[in-house]
């Protein structure tokens, strides 16, 4: 237990992950070799969970969409929301815009990939000194796993480290705070190819 009170992961999301990988495990033969695309573009909706150094751990949905370019190389273009509340009079609200390419290192039925990119994080931070709008900058890189499951769907899931300009807040005393938003990224998506 000590392992998710250090690392603030929950046992519900730990299982959640292990039954999602037990899903796609399952259902990974699911497709035919010929059935699978090796270019086009994929639409897909996913859920994200974002573990930022100062602030809490949570769930939030997003959107994907998919170049593939080829067997071997695709770009990806996402949109988020999340919100959190780095302390209790501080709420954070960021919509992060990223821009990833990905490299498949064994495209086929199951495709490990390694991924990097930048993002453009619109944030909107309510607290005690006000209103305060911010545009941020970050990079991210990490890893994933595609399935497809036949020739129209796939299962995706991705893990970033993001790295990410502070946010700038006031205190009660409208001293200068800031907040560091770096952190884990983990998602899972559903994706439909055209």
């Amino acid at each position: 237990m000590m392992l998710f009170k250090k690392h603030r992961i929950t046992l519900a999301t730990f299982l959640m992950i292990g039954f999602i990988s037990l899903f796609i495990g399952l259902t990974a033969f699911s497709a035919k070799a010929d059935d699978i695309p090796n270019t086009g573009l994929s639409l897909g909706g996913r859920g994200a969970y974002y573990d930022p150094s100062d602030g809490n751990a949570s769930w939030y949905g997003g959107a994907q969409l998919r170049l593939h370019l080829g067997t071997v190389f695709a770009v990806e273009g996402s949109v988020d929301y999340r919100r959190s509340k780095p302390d209790p009079s501080t709420r954070v609200d960021t919509y992060p815009v990223m821009a990833s390419a990905l490299l498949y290192l064994f495209p086929g039925r199951i495709s490990p990939f390694i991924l990097g990119g930048a993002g453009w994080y619109f944030t909107h931070v309510d607290g005690p000194g006000g209103d305060n709008t911010q545009q941020r900058f970050g990079l991210h890189a990490g890893g994933g796993l595609e399935v497809y499951l036949n020739q129209y769907w796939s299962i995706d899931g991705t893990y970033r480290y993001v790295w990410l300009e502070k946010i700038k807040s006031k205190d009660a005393a409208l001293l200068d705070k800031d907040f560091n938003d770096d952190g884990h990224m983990v998602t899972v998506g559903l994706n439909y190819h055209f």
